[in-house]
């Protein structure tokens, strides 16, 4: 019992120790989404590229927005604004299918509900 317990610890460190291969996030997506409190469904394209550390994001879904974002395990977080600079919104996207599905939570400044949008890669 012993040993298989000494095994599992050393197999555990050893997963534990190699990196995880990051989802590849970067590329144009359709997007498919619906503003916060059910007010509305919209469509539109969004332009992911890494940028050093971090992602630019780019909507164009009736409006344009930019935003910059963090990955942190299999979340992309964005903070973002229109192109006037007088809105911001944050924006919450679980990464799957290797990157090539984005499912998020979005919500503006002041925001009490949330709206869904769903990044598909083209």
């Amino acid at each position: 019992m012993r040993k298989a317990s000494l095994a599992l610890t050393v197999v555990l460190a050893i997963c534990l120790s190699i990196p995880a291969i990051a989802a590849d996030i970067e590329g144009t997506y359709t997007a498919a989404g619906s503003n916060p409190g059910g007010k509305g469904k919209y469509t539109g394209n969004v332009i992911i590229s890494k940028s050093g550390e971090t992602y630019k994001v780019v909507w164009s879904v009736g409006t344009a927005y930019i935003g910059t974002g963090i990955v942190l395990g299999d979340v992309l977080s964005v903070a973002y604004t229109d192109e006037a600079k007088k809105w911001f919104g944050i924006v919450a996207y679980k990464i799957k299918s290797g990157g090539k599905v984005l499912e998020g939570l979005w919500t503006g400044h002041n925001g009490r509900t949330l709206g869904k949008e769903t990044l598909t890669k083209k």
